[in-house]
């Protein structure tokens, strides 16, 4: 429902025009899911709430506008060729004025929530574990949604995030049996597995927590108790990082112990490839474009130990040798296709689904190349072993409607050993749909013993793929706190005493939000400092020659800070700015009128360019000018590093005529620099869009991760 209030009927409607298509459940075009994970565009309320998105009172330090005004979004305008106009001056405006708006307004408090301490949420699995059979205490183990609670998590999303850890659980499984919710508090954030319900070692576990970053627990008698009774110095984890970490490779691969090789996987689930092809065992589907796959493609169905195994054959091309139409036969003999790679979907003992890519040769992938396979819902695009399956299969295998069989079956084109094969190989449709049906229920039969709501969703995005977000999501002072087993009033009385090196953090969750990777790689060096937590040191099970490793969330990531949050008149602020790339550096004060001042460069400092990860400082010491705040009010001071110089707000300057560049409406001059880029409707198509949420490559590929053209950043500063 729209919003009753204009302000935020007004972003309302510009969001609906330009975003709902891609980004709102229930009103996607062309797409069976959100694109990036993010689906609930039109719900301002709980768009406003998170800052991964907005950061109330700030429009240019919200990564919603952010995005718009440097033309990252709409994604299908400028790297889609879609013939959508770009968002307008007055789109800008009314998208400003909201955000703006927001922070006016009283956020709801989580005043009267009970927190929950790190020695609370130890207490209660002490308890816990000790009404375990002795034998089974030692491999009791605990998944943790704490932090989420203590924020006040939103019901609804902490239901799916509940589900989406145990439905992550049971992927990983090797036993027969399901596992189901336990909970252990009275807010449901601490869950409670076993390993041997799971059929793992310790060993496994070890491998879990020699990656955790959070390895923090309080320094008191009720941890070591913990660990002595589950005999591991870590028995529980975060579930959104371990959904984020354990749902890729490597940690994915060497949980659900998938071989290197396909050959290999095949066997270890007793099945003959070449041998089922050669007697018709197995059964395929062939079609010209699928949900992940750019050509077309070909699934092929084998009975297995544990149920069924679905592989596909995938091209990086349609024609010659990667044409199925012209050879529908193979992948080995007289009339074989060339494939490029396949993805492989088959059932645990337990009836969930585990998942594997690999190369034409068999060789095991972590990703598979976005020329031949895609996924819209990741940030680079690239379909990743685990957590891209999840998303797309999440009510386990999808209907395929074959192409081939009548095609070639009706025609005389082939020579009957071929249609023979053909007619064996590829059943008619009803019977395909048969198979899939029957497999598509031994999974949701899964899913109902777990005790899993199978159509389960968080804004139209799969319960795993939920809890995964969000962890990869921005963090702000109060998750911050939150994280650290901390109030955000303990957090900011904690900060005066924190080591130097973190300061930098600090100051930005501060100001706004911090990168969820900034954070993690923080966390042991902070946590002491602000809590009584110890770090616990974690031996890497692996042989040294095969390390553990995490996976990296990416981010390009400018670092704009001042040296406080509020000034008195006359106050000369000082910045520090940091940039991933080098680039080319615009930093402008904007008033509250709309009016800006460019601060730098300017004609004492001309140069612009800044260099990778140098931080520097604004003005720098012993520059020939100051910057004085001269008005009461708030000031929005924005930083744009541009990659080519003269990129980013586009603005001109000549420093004859003035010491520092005016730009007299800014919303005005981000406005003029997103249309001079927008794609002209009647421009050719960069790339389609299938009905099943794939991107059809047409034109030019979509900028690489680490390539965009310029980074914002902006904090807003109280003027008193």
């Amino acid at each position: 429902m729209p919003p009753a209030d204009p302000v935020a009927k007004a972003a309302f409607d510009v969001l609906d025009t330009h975003c709902a298509r891609c980004h709102q459940i229930g009103k996607l075009i062309d797409r069976e899911r959100p694109a990036k994970n993010f689906g609930n565009i039109l719900k301002l309320d709980e768009i406003a709430a998170n800052p991964h998105y907005v950061l109330p009172g700030n429009p240019l330090g919200s990564k919603l506008f952010r995005q718009i005004v440097d033309k990252e979004m709409p994604y299908d305008i400028y790297y889609e060729g879609a013939s959508h106009a770009p968002p307008s001056e007055a789109d800008l405006k009314a998208l400003e004025n909201w955000v703006t708006a927001l922070g006016t307004k009283a956020v709801a408090s989580c005043e009267t929530h009970k927190f929950i301490t790190s020695e609370d949420m130890v207490s209660f699995m002490v308890a816990d574990l000790d009404r375990q059979r002795p034998q089974r205490r030692a491999t009791t183990r605990y998944l943790t949604l704490t932090h989420l609670a203590n924020i006040c998590a939103d019901p609804a999303a902490m239901k799916v995030y509940r589900q989406g850890a145990v439905k992550f659980l049971n992927s990983l499984a090797r036993s027969s049996d399901v596992i189901k919710l336990e909970t252990v508090d009275p807010e449901g954030s601490i869950l409670r597995f076993n390993l041997l319900d799971l059929g793992w070692k310790p060993a496994d576990w070890d491998n879990v927590i020699a990656v955790y970053p959070y390895n923090a627990v309080p320094d008191n008698e009720l941890s070591r108790t913990l660990a002595s009774g589950a005999a591991t110095p870590m028995p529980y984890v975060r579930a959104d990082w371990f959904a984020f970490t354990a749902s890729q490779p490597p940690l994915y691969d060497v949980l659900l112990q998938l071989p290197n090789t396909f050959q290999q996987l095949a066997r270890e689930q007793g099945i003959d490839v070449e041998g089922n092809i050669r007697t018709f065992v197995a059964q395929r589907a062939a079609f010209q474009r699928s949900g992940v796959s750019q050509n077309n493609r070909l699934i092929e169905r084998h009975p297995s130990r544990s149920g069924y195994f679905w592989t596909s054959y995938d091209f990086a091309g349609n024609r010659d040798r990667q044409s199925l139409f012209d050879f529908p036969l193979g992948p080995t003999g007289p009339n074989a296709f060339h494939h490029d790679g396949g993805e492989t979907i088959f059932s645990l003992p337990n009836g969930f689904q585990a998942y594997y890519l690999n190369t034409a040769k068999g060789d095991r992938l972590d990703k598979g190349p976005t020329a031949i396979v895609r996924d819209p819902s990741r940030k680079d695009f690239a379909v990743t072993n685990g957590i891209s399956c999840m998303g797309c299969h999440d009510q386990g295998m999808r209907k395929a409607k074959d192409d081939v069989r009548d095609l070639v079956l009706k025609g005389r084109t082939f020579p009957k050993n071929v249609r023979d094969a053909v007619e064996g190989l590829y059943p008619p449709h009803e019977k395909m749909d048969a198979l899939i049906e029957d497999d598509t229920k031994r999974f949701a039969d899964a899913m109902k013993r777990a005790g899993l709501d199978a159509a389960l969703k968080l804004n139209g995005i799969e319960m795993i793929n939920a809890l995964a977000k969000r962890y990869e999501d921005d963090l702000d002072l109060t998750l911050a706190a939150a994280e650290l087993g901390l109030r955000k009033d303990e957090f900011n009385q904690g900060t005066a005493d924190v080591d130097q090196k973190y300061r930098p953090l600090v100051r930005r969750l501060a100001q706004g939000a911090v990168p969820r990777d900034q954070f993690e790689v923080s966390f042991r060096g902070i946590a002491p400092d602000l809590t009584d937590l110890r770090i616990v040191e974690i031996r890497n099970a692996r042989p040294p020659q095969q390390p553990m490793t995490r996976p990296v969330v990416n981010r390009d990531d400018l670092s704009l800070t001042s040296d406080k949050d509020s000034y008195s008149l006359g106050d000369t602020p000082v910045f520090t700015i940091v940039a991933p790339r080098d680039c080319f550096l615009t930093l402008t004060d904007i008033d509250e009128r709309g009016e800006g001042t460019v601060l730098f460069p300017n004609r004492f400092q001309q140069d612009n360019l800044m260099r990778a990860g140098v931080p520097i400082r604004f003005p720098e010491t012993g520059a020939p000018f100051q910057f004085r705040m001269k008005d009461k009010g708030f000031e929005t001071v924005t930083a744009v590093c541009a990659v080519q110089a003269g990129g980013g707000d586009r603005i001109q300057h000549d420093f004859r005529k003035n010491q520092f560049t005016p730009v007299p409406n800014y919303t005005t001059t981000l406005a003029r620099a997103i249309a001079v880029e927008a794609v002209r409707p009647g421009t050719p198509s960069v790339s389609g869009i299938t009905n099943s949420g794939a991107v059809a490559v047409s034109g030019r590929e979509p900028p690489p991760a680490g390539s965009r053209a310029s980074f914002r950043a902006a904090i807003r500063l109280q003027v008193r």
